[in-house]
Order: C-alpha cells, then sequence, then structure tokens
C-alpha cells in the first residue's frame, strides 16, 4: 500500500481548513469534530413505517438542533426515508433544512431506480444541502433461502417480485458495486450499511483508502454489535459512528482505538453527541505500524473468485 496514498485524503482535508478560515472554525484547527447519530422510527426493510410517521419531517428538528450546537455531521438509519425518487421532495425537504444549520447529513432509503429497479442507498448531503455523496448496501441481508440448494446462496423457490418486495427485499435489490470514500471539510469519511459491517474486508478498504472516519448506518432489531466497532476501529485507524432504527438500538459513537464515547443501548427514540479526536487519530495514521508491515502478496484468498466450500469446512 502506497503509504502517501493512505494518507492524502486525511490530509487534504487538514489544507482545505488551512487554507479557508471558514473551514478552520468548523473544525476546530484540525483537532476534534461534533458528530451526532439518532436512534429514531421510520420505514423499515419492508415498507412499514408507525402509523403517523413523516419520516423525512421527523428529521428536521434533528438537523436543526444538530445546526445550534454546531455538529458537523449528523447520522440518521438505513431504510428511514423509504422508497423515494431521488432527487424528490423528501429529499429536498431535508435539503433545505440542511443548508439553513450548515452540516453534513447522513440518511438512509431505498432509492427507486429506472425500469423497476431499487438500491439500498446512503444519502450525504453536504453543507450546502447537496447530495454530495450516495453509497448503495453492498453486501444483500437476505432473511430466507433455498432449503434445498446450499444456505444462503439462492432465494427462496417458487415466490414472485410482489412476495420480495414484501418479505426479502434485498435478494432482488441493485447491489452496489464500489466502496467510495468522500472527502469532507473536517475529514475523509466511507459509509456501509448494517450487513456490510459484519464482513471485514470493507472496514480495512475503506480505511486503505483515507476513510479516517466510518459511518456504520443500519435498520434491525438487536443491537449494534459493539464489539465489531472496537474491533473495526483498532485494526483500521478509524472512528466509527452508528445509527440504527428505534426497533433496534446499539446507535454510538466510538474513538480509536477501542472506546465508545456515546453509546444507546436499548430500543427507543434518541441521539447522542460526541467530539472527535482527529489529530490523535491522525497521528497514529501517520505512524502506523500496522500499515508499513502488511503483506499484500499473503492475502490473495481473499480476492478468490467463488467460494471453496470444501476447504472452508475442512473436507477437502
Amino acid at each position: 500500500m502506497n503509504r502517501r496514498k493512505f494518507l492524502k485524503l486525511g490530509c487534504a482535508s487538514t489544507l482545505a481548513v488551512a487554507a479557508n478560515p471558514a473551514l478552520a472554525a468548523t473544525n476546530k484547527a484540525g483537532g476534534s469534530v461534533s458528530v451526532a447519530a439518532v436512534q429514531i422510527n421510520g420505514y423499515d426493510k419492508v415498507g412499514n413505517c408507525p402509523e403517523g410517521t413523516d419520516p423525512a419531517g421527523v428529521l428536521l428538528p434533528h438537523i436543526q438542533a444538530a445546526g445550534k450546537s454546531s455538529t458537523d455531521l449528523l447520522v440518521f438509519p438505513e431504510y428511514h426515508l423509504g422508497r423515494i425518487a431521488i432527487p424528490g421532495p423528501e429529499t429536498a425537504r431535508i435539503a433545505q433544512a440542511v443548508k439553513q444549520q450548515n452540516l453534513y447529513v447522513i440518511v438512509g432509503a431505498w432509492e427507486l431506480l429506472a425500469g423497476g429497479k431499487f438500491a439500498n442507498a446512503a444519502l450525504l448531503f453536504g453543507r450546502n444541502g447537496d447530495i454530495v455523496g450516495k453509497y448503495y448496501k453492498t453486501h444483500a441481508a437476505v432473511d430466507k433461502f433455498d432449503e434445498k440448494d446450499v444456505p444462503w446462496t439462492a432465494p427462496p423457490a417458487g415466490r414472485d417480485r410482489s412476495w420480495f418486495l414484501g418479505n426479502d427485499p434485498e435478494w432482488i435489490m441493485e447491489k452496489g458495486q464500489d466502496l467510495p470514500v468522500f472527502p469532507l471539510d473536517f475529514a475523509t469519511i466511507g459509509i456501509l450499511t448494517c450487513y456490510d459491517g459484519w464482513f471485514p474486508e470493507p472496514w480495512r478498504v475503506l480505511s486503505l483508502k483515507g476513510a479516517e472516519i466510518v459511518v456504520w448506518i443500519n435498520g434491525r432489531g438487536g443491537a449494534i454489535e459493539d464489539y465489531i466497532v472496537r474491533s473495526a476501529m483498532f485494526q483500521n485507524e478509524i472512528h466509527v459512528i452508528t445509527a440504527n432504527q428505534a426497533y433496534g438500538a446499539g446507535t454510538m459513537i466510538g474513538q480509536y482505538p477501542n472506546v465508545i464515547l456515546e453509546q444507546l443501548k436499548k430500543p427507543g427514540q434518541g441521539s447522542i453527541k460526541a467530539e472527535l479526536d482527529m489529530k490523535t487519530l491522525r497521528s497514529a495514521r501517520a505512524h502506523s505500524r500496522n500499515l508499513a508491515q502488511r503483506r499484500p502478496e499473503l492475502y490473495k484468498t481473499l480476492t478468490e473468485p467463488g467460494v471453496n466450500r470444501k476447504r472452508y469446512l475442512g473436507t477437502e
């Protein structure tokens, strides 16, 4: 790995701040960044939403409060806005609030695409209200499979599109084909969505691409696993922000190397905020022994096409 490439985007963020006094004020001279995450009710995986809930509308008070408290980045959960066209009226309402409050916002939605296709999207709104980034979930969190086949490799047989939409939509969604990073004015970030975070490789790829903060949005029951967050931070030299739907839990803000600064441990609506130490993180990345001692030539098994199940199970 080219060390300059590893550090490039983080350094670029710092240089941008240094060149612009307004950004320097926001970034506190590159020393820390103010972030927040919200655990909230909205649309779930299959299109259910609590009666009377306005998914876009319920975000606006949080955006207003975050702006008043000088928050730089505010994170909402996966799926939240439901099945929508992007851009559309829902994103326009959010964009107006974001522009007024001068912060970054991330929120999940099912994006309706041409030809009846759809994708699980994480939308990144810039300080000016524009959608400046988008990430499509890369690993499908399917819930059921064809019992006659190898577990989790084939969808249930005899089901039509309507059944999948109402029961197991990620079998037929358009999966993302990239793990992008986004240079913001305070740091370079990456985004993962729910099941993506159960794979170690995306965390490492995002870090190697320059991500200093990885945002992990979720929409599931149970709690987001803090042991995954701690491991990802330690092994990849990153900070982590998570958000979950209110029927789940585990919304948290984690700081490198392994500290959970704030966490919502139980289901229910709520919000958290913390300051992330960017100076210490950047020093750790600049002096990374792990980066210097990587052996990529030994890791080729990770990129072999297909799965050698017999080898994996020890029956080869």
